[in-house]
């Protein structure tokens, strides 16, 4: 697929197409061979329409096919078809986990929403699921580094990553998580725990970001931003 510079998809598939890559690639991982007939059902569609819109995406690189005989994914096909189902997989997941959405309702709303949805905004529902599914982790805070008591005091004041501070924000850091020489470069760089730090700029894609600490500015990752916990201050 091609990306527009808003990171959204567009041009080389319409949404049919991409409802038939991902209907063929799980049909493919649950009978290991896709027939036409099988695709007609999956989508409740005629025989004739499943072979015409093959044929386009022969066309396009995406499928191969000799007559009458099964149906296989490119290199390319099965590449495409894994990302449109696993943004499905994740916009289903955002609609039942965080909204509460009835599953069969969520099912078919993730249908229509993973077409039009921007890269930008799968990747925040993305950074959503995954910070919730460590909240949800009773295990979360002893893999960090982080006892019973701090994470009581933690969720009391409202501790939260750097990662999650957001621009022009300021927070005064209480535990760094980090190990070996990432810890060593965070304490020779400043950041060690009472100090105050800045969020001062963000990429465009939101990786790296750049920080404000003791007068000098640095540039972190977000994996490194996500080791470092803060007590948010007022401006």
């Amino acid at each position: 697929m091609i990306l527009n510079e808003s990171g959204s998809e567009s041009g080389s598939l319409s949404l049919a197409l991409e409802d038939y890559l991902e209907a063929m690639l799980n049909i493919h991982d649950s009978e290991k061979i896709i027939r036409v007939s099988d695709i007609a059902k999956k989508l409740n569609i005629s025989k004739a329409s499943v072979s015409q819109t093959i044929a386009k995406l022969k066309k396009l690189g995406l499928v191969n096919q000799e007559s009458y005989n099964p149906v296989t994914l490119t290199f390319t096909g099965m590449e495409t078809a894994k990302k449109i189902r696993n943004r499905h997989t994740l916009i289903k997941r955002f609609l039942t986990e965080i909204l509460d959405v009835d599953s069969k309702i969520a099912e078919k709303d993730a249908c229509l929403m993973e077409h039009v949805l921007s890269r930008t905004t799968i990747n925040k529902i993305s950074e959503l699921l995954e910070k919730t599914e460590k909240l949800n982790d009773d295990n979360y805070f002893e893999k960090v580094n982080i006892n019973s008591k701090e994470r009581e005091i933690m969720e009391t004041v409202k501790i939260k990553t750097l990662k999650e501070l957001g621009k022009g924000r300021k927070g005064k850091i209480v535990k760094v998580t980090a190990k070996s020489m990432i810890r060593k470069r965070f304490l020779e760089m400043g950041v060690t725990s009472g100090s105050e730090i800045e969020i001062i700029g963000v990429a465009p894609l939101g990786d790296p970001i750049e920080v404000l600490i003791k007068g000098y500015k640095l540039s972190l990752r977000k994996s490194e931003a996500a080791d470092i916990f803060v007590e948010e201050v007022a401006g």
